[in-house]
């Protein structure tokens, strides 16, 4: 049976690590609520179209062994 999560916890990525778990996703919410108000920011102050009027994707993000070292250490510092 393939396991997979919708949630970004530490018990996840140990699972992920230790090959019980295939992924996870990661909805990155600060990036979708704080970039929109970032680009809104800078289009009404200088009238920057960020992404040249395509979309900018914020997430989400899957986790999976190829990149669970390298979330793991940024949830470890507290930055994810």
């Amino acid at each position: 049976m393939t396991i997979g999560s919708v949630d970004l916890s530490t018990d996840i990525l140990a699972d992920i690590k230790a090959g019980k778990a295939a992924f996870t996703i990661d909805q990155q919410q600060y990036l979708q609520g704080y970039l929109a108000v970032v680009f809104l920011y800078l289009n009404i102050t200088n009238a920057n179209t960020v992404g040249g009027g395509l979309p900018v994707y914020t997430g989400p993000g899957f986790i999976t062994k190829d990149n669970v070292e390298t979330v793991a250490a940024l949830v470890a510092k507290g930055t994810r």
